[in-house]
């Protein structure tokens, strides 16, 4: 076969190479677009970085700035609170405590139904108070509760006789249910289960004109030694709309404006029930309709537990500690009416009362002599009350003496100054206005603890 016989694979093979050459030549026309495509996509992912790092830094910025400008109304708001809160109840406290004086000093019945007013007038301010501090607590999320032991058939019994006068002076019937077995000891808030019930009773008498009011208690036994309280409160008074329900758990509203204008009440006390159930396990619901009455159901979680736990907390017990010893008590209080309210609260005990009108005062009395337990008001002129106790906590450092009990009776009662008093070393604190119940039983416990260390 002759040389020229094959042309064809040298011509395939140029073909092959042409067409290799083209799509090499277009493949790197394709990755050269792609790449500048992936470029241009790159610097606008780096513009688009730059911008939302710049919209994140303003926008912190503008945060911290809402930040601090809320919590600056906050704390305005706290300040402005425990302030009114002081001077309200600084008055308040000789109000009440010179109309109990005065109640126990045989007044004929005319001048008791005058001292009856002024109590119960003082004591419905004091109740608004409470409501709008407690409010202050529940938005800051800082509202507590104990987990103590108590007699619950005792407090329901003495809840029961506190509000059966209200509804029979308003001709209204008044029945009372308690479970089988109420007589049981559990561990709760026993100050807050009384404000939730009062509220609910007391709202039952005011809005009722005929008919009845009843309470029913029943308690559940649960898993893990926990048990389910329940409280019904129903009544036979106008009712409340559906469509209003919602209304009476909003603060400072209620089911309409003539409420406020007929009755009186600040809207708070549903609101704070509520929450008070809800921090005890439990909650508070409604069922109502327009002329149908109202029945609230309120239920907190108890913990059963046996009587000897309760230690001290009794009235009678807490009385008898302080009638059981010569006492001597110091205590700083630069306002005169309320030197006389702790005389005349605490006189009918026998014991030796020394009166102080400023922290030096006391100071000075203090190293005198020895002394049992101080009572401590905290804003005095010349040395506040918290200057005197850090140098008395000081001083018992120092020397490896045993701390004096040192109970704060201030008017200022928010939590977080009670709080800032524990931490300076103050044993206790007991608010004005005062009341002789719980001066006394924290007196009591101070004592015996004292006594028992």
């Amino acid at each position: 076969m002759s040389e020229t016989s094959h042309p064809l694979p040298q011509v395939v093979s140029r073909r092959r190479y042409e067409r290799a050459l083209i799509a090499r030549e277009e493949a790197e026309r394709l990755l050269e677009a792609k790449s500048r495509e992936l470029y241009e996509a790159n610097q606008g992912l780096l513009k688009s970085k730059s911008w939302l790092e710049k919209a994140v830094q303003e926008r912190t910025v503008e945060l911290e700035a809402a930040r601090i400008a809320a919590e600056s109304a906050n704390a305005a708001k706290s300040v402005f609170l425990a302030s009114m809160s002081h001077e309200i109840r600084t008055p308040l406290n000789g109000i009440l405590g010179m109309a109990l004086a005065l109640s126990e000093n045989g007044l004929t019945d005319e001048q008791n139904a005058i001292v009856d007013v002024i109590r119960d007038s003082g004591s419905l301010l004091l109740s608004v108070i409470n409501d709008i501090l407690d409010l202050s607590k529940i938005e800051a999320g800082k509202l507590e509760c104990e987990h103590i032991p108590c007699g619950l058939g005792q407090l329901l019994g003495s809840i029961e006789k506190q509000y059966q006068l209200g509804a029979q002076e308003k001709g209204l019937e008044f029945r009372v249910s308690i479970f089988e077995g109420a007589g049981i000891w559990v561990k709760t808030d026993a100050t807050r289960l009384r404000q939730v019930i009062g509220n609910l009773l007391s709202n039952a008498i005011k809005f009722t004109d005929k008919g009845s009011v009843a309470m029913f208690a029943d308690i559940v036994p649960l898993d893990a030694g926990w048990s389910k309280l329940t409280i019904t409160v129903t009544d036979t008074g106008p009712g409340i709309p559906k469509d209003q329900h919602s209304r009476l758990f909003k603060p400072f509203s209620q089911a309409n404006s003539g409420i406020t204008r007929n009755f009186g009440g600040t809207g708070l006390g549903l609101v704070i029930s509520r929450r008070i159930c809800q921090e005890m396990g439990g909650t508070l619901t409604l069922k109502s309709d327009a002329g149908q009455g109202a029945e609230f159901v309120a239920s907190i979680m108890v913990e059963p537990c046996d009587s000897e736990e309760m230690i001290g907390e009794d009235l009678e017990h807490s009385e008898a500690v302080l009638t059981g010893a010569q006492w001597r008590i110091l205590a700083a209080e630069d306002n005169r009416t309320n030197r006389l309210v702790l005389h005349h609260m605490l006189k009918r005990f026998g014991m030796q009362l020394e009166m102080s009108e400023n922290g030096e005062q006391l100071i000075s009395r203090w190293r005198a002599e020895p002394w049992d337990l101080i009572l401590m008001d905290v804003n005095m002129p010349v040395m506040d009350g918290l200057r005197a106790t850090q140098i008395i906590r000081d001083h018992e450092h120092e020397e490896g003496l045993e701390p004096i009990p040192i109970i704060a009776v201030s008017a200022n009662a928010m939590s977080h100054q009670v709080n800032g008093y524990l931490a300076h070393g103050i044993t206790d604190h007991v608010a004005k206005p005062l009341r002789r119940a719980e001066l006394v039983r924290a007196m009591a416990t101070a004592l015996t603890s004292r006594s028992v260390d």
